[in-house]
């Protein structure tokens, strides 16, 4: 192996032309892979297409329809909803209906004018359809004396009695010839019961007196683009019209999914951009070498490779594998920073005739080494519930292994040829003061290795404590820019009509609009109604007959299964295609659900889960926004934990058995357990939320700490080779490497930390909590791990059976020396 290492340095400094050539066809074939990149911001990144939710939300939104779009009508001060229907605002909801329904991205739309026109038909209309001007002829007036009939109790006989008349007394009080929309008195009337309420049926569009809501219904599994398209003409074909008595916004989860999935192709490069300049800045101010920006550039190329792979590899690109670039930025630049400190050292200090060969043949294996124990972090995340999170894992892993391939090649075959051109002069940096910074952190005495331990294990245990008392943040709302408009306007819907977000049941049945089907979906939605004060109203063709015959101080009855048959036939179009499907074997039934964290949610849904019983034949199933998230919660939470400790015991064996030492891997993973414990403890003390993303900063963090702690650890077995006692071994590998050092772990704290620009709070927590935990893990592997392996050391574990490869410095030729621990 050592020989492959000394033979690829010579040919590639030597052939640096050819190398720069097939690096050229290689970054043109790869880079092309990075158009085949997707975003992904569907379920399928947070569900697994082979879960039962995944699976149940399919099949909803091929029956009802996708993403529902919200415009609510918020009545001037002193205007009431009766003043919405001017003959202007009706034509005006005529037209936006028909450009709205134009769209192929458009499955239904149901206006205020729409509502009411089904209450209009219910009261005028026969089943067959025909105008009647005999109240008891029609749908509502036969469900009513229906249930007179049916009403068990003859007090509550009586008052349906009594109510039948008032509704006859108002229905007369308007002529038939004025009995159209833009007349307020007959508005009044369908809009209002006989006690001056909102109608309960029409609730779900008339929340209360000042507000109404235009319901578009997004067809169903579109693609994000797709539905941000749809999205886009409803939105134009509201802000078309100005409606009088009324001011209108319009939104939706379709409108945050886009405004989440524009910022991904935005944000992927300029948080990108801004990781660069970062590095730039550092690079210029910290490494006083020779071509000091070469790394970037060498880190750059290899980003390249490694996105364009992940196309030609079919990895999407989530709210999650976003922040992959400045991640892989971050801790590519570390191995060329490496790289190339270690050439300018061979050159500089140790003038060896062949500092490429050198440098390679000692640094080559660390570097890889230490890539294996990063990759090996990042493939833990494979074990996650959550697509996304697995994706992340796999490009990260793939992502460090091509990057550190372009870190070696290319500063070998550019270096190599510009010292044979123009030999570096010598100098010697380790006086510096960053140097000499690097060697004070690591020079604490011997007594203070105790304190290490002891605090090492604390901050571990300290963080797995405080670990499970962490709030997860899985609500899409939170993710976003909280100052965009979407946000706004979704605050607004929460604000003036206490909801944003709906809940929807399917009821899979043999017997359409039999009595049976229908008693069971009237009593569910009734029974959840009063169970659960998270459900706002509801919502079906059921509900609609149900709520029409429900009076105070009566007996709660189910309609007949003719009843709702006969309000079904007579409903608008976009009524109908909302509420029931497959040749009416299918209901739908919406909750309007109020504001609230998703854990609420996920209580209902789950008590939703345990308690329906619908008889045989008949299957009641949540699906629906609500019930991804929930699925997303109950992913997250499955074993979030056990992925950082799944991590950190993949990373142990594997330095186990590279190193083949049991101390020296132990020494590796101390600073490891430290930046783990304060992944937790920071997150706990700063009151974070985990995000999906935050969530994973565990893997992450010991890949990247794992990282520096095997090369400190690697380059101190070097120096003891060399013949070196322990402390010297530790001063010297300080001295030498600590511009690298230093440098490199700025360069990825910059990189992980940039996503704290990100307007995106699920971004830029994830950069700022992090970006603290990296940096207390690096700061740690400086200051803690030297005077452990030097005590280590002293007392003999370290030394046990090690075989050294070095370089015989006047020939060049490899030679196996051994050392003695003294």
């Amino acid at each position: 192996m050592h020989k492959l290492w000394s033979s690829m340095a010579i040919n590639l400094g030597k052939r640096a032309a050819l190398v720069g050539v097939i690096v050229f066809v290689v970054t043109a074939v790869l880079g092309a892979g990075l158009s085949k990149l997707e975003f992904a911001t569907g379920q399928d990144s947070y569900l697994n297409t082979d879960s039962k939710i995944y699976r149940d939300n399919v099949e909803y939104q091929d029956l009802f329809g996708g993403q529902a779009m919200l415009t609510l009508f918020t009545m001037d001060e002193g205007k009431t909803v009766t003043d919405l229907f001017t003959p202007e605002n009706l034509q005006a909801m005529e037209e936006i209906e028909a450009d709205v329904l134009a769209d192929d991205g458009v499955l239904s739309v149901v206006t205020p004018a729409t509502a009411l026109q089904f209450t209009q038909r219910m009261v005028t209309m026969t089943p067959d359809g025909e105008v009647t001007d005999d109240p008891t002829a029609s749908v509502a007036g036969r469900a009513l004396l229906g249930a007179r009939d049916r009403e068990p109790d003859e007090a509550a006989k009586a008052l349906r009695l009594e109510d039948s008349v008032k509704t006859l007394e108002r229905l007369n009080a308007v002529p038939v010839p004025e009995r159209t929309l833009d007349n307020p008195e007959w508005v009044e009337f369908l809009l209002t019961d006989n006690r001056g309420d909102i109608r309960k049926a029409l609730r779900p569009f008339f929340p209360d007196e000042r507000h109404a809501q235009l319901v578009t219904r997004l067809t169903g599994n579109a693609s994000i683009e797709d539905e941000g398209t749809a999205s886009e003409v409803v939105t134009a074909a509201v802000e078309q019209h100005q409606f009088d008595n009324a001011t209108e916004i319009t939104t939706g989860a379709a409108v945050l999914l886009k405004d989440l999935n524009d910022y991904l192709r935005g944000g992927f490069l300029t948080l990108g951009g801004i990781a660069v300049a970062l590095m730039l800045l550092i690079l210029l101010l910290t490494f006083n070498v020779r071509w000091r920006l070469l790394s970037l550039g060498v880190v750059l190329v290899g980003v390249v490779w490694a996105f364009g792979l992940a196309g030609y590899l079919g990895i999407p690109l989530s709210v999650v594998t976003i922040s992959g670039l400045p991640i892989l930025l971050g801790m590519g630049i570390d191995f060329a920073v490496q790289m190339h400190s270690r050439v300018e050292e061979e050159v500089q200090l140790d003038r060896a005739p062949h500092p490429i060969q050198e440098t390679t043949t000692r640094l080559g294996p660390a570097l890889v080494v230490a890539t294996l124990a990063g990759a090996v972090s990042f493939l833990a995340l494979l074990l996650a519930q959550v697509p996304m999170l697995r994706s992340f894992g796999v490009l990260l892993a793939v992502g460090i292994v091509v990057v550190v391939v372009a870190d070696i090649v290319l500063p070998t075959a550019i270096l190599g040829a510009r010292e044979y051109r123009s030999p570096t002069p010598r100098r010697d940096y380790t006086t510096d003061a960053v140097s000499r910074g690097i060697v004070t952190l690591g020079s604490l005495p011997r007594s203070a290795v105790p304190v290490l331990l002891v605090g090492s294990l604390a901050v571990f245990v300290g963080g797995a404590v405080v670990d499970p008392m962490l709030d997860l943040q899985t609500d899409p709302e939170e993710w976003v820019n909280q100052d965009s408009q979407v946000i706004e306007d979704l605050d607004v819907l929460r604000e003036e009509v206490a909801s944003s977000s709906e809940l929807g049941i399917f009821v899979r049945t043999d017997e359409p609009f039999s009595d049976r089907s229908v008693e069971f979906v009237h009593d569910f939605a009734t029974r959840s109604l009063s169970e659960h004060d998270l459900l706002l109203t509801a919502s079906s063709i059921v509900t609609t007959v149900s709520f029409l015959i429900e009076m105070p101080g009566t007996t709660t009855l189910a309609p007949t299964g003719q009843d709702v048959a006969n309000a079904y036939a007579i409903a608008p179009e976009g009524i109908k295609a909302s509420t029931v499907a497959d040749d009416g074997r299918a209901f739908n039934l919406i909750f309007r659900t109020g504001a609230g964290p998703l854990e609420d949610r996920a209580v209902v849904v789950n008590a939703i889960r345990a308690s329906v019983s619908p008889p045989e034949g008949i299957t009641a199933t949540p699906s629906g926004l609500a019930v991804v998230g929930v699925g997303l919660l109950e992913n997250l939470k499955a074993n979030r934990t056990t992925l950082t400790y799944v991590a950190l015991g993949a990373v142990f064996v594997f330095l186990l058995l590279r190193l083949r030492n049991a101390a020296r891997a132990l020494l590796c993973m101390v600073p490891v357990l430290m930046g783990v414990g304060a992944t937790s403890l920071v997150a706990f003390a700063a009151g974070f939320k985990l995000s999906p993303l935050t969530a994973l900063g565990g893997p992450l963090v010991i890949a990247a700490c794992t990282e520096f702690t095997s090369l400190i650890l690697l380059r101190y077995l070097e120096e003891r080779e060399r013949g070196m006692g322990s402390k010297a071994a530790s001063d010297t590998a300080a001295a030498r490497t600590g511009r690298a050092f230093a440098t490199s772990a700025l360069t990825t704290i910059a990189g992980v930390g940039v996503l704290a620009a990100s307007p995106l709070p699920l971004l830029r927590d994830f950069g700022i909590i992090t970006s603290i935990n990296v940096a207390v893990a690096l700061l740690s592997a400086l200051v803690v791990l030297p005077p452990l392996v030097v005590w280590a050391d002293d007392k003999g574990w370290i030394g046990k059976g090690l075989g050294g490869v070095g370089s015989d410095t006047a020939t060049g030729d490899l030679v196996e020396q051994r050392w003695t621990v003294t």
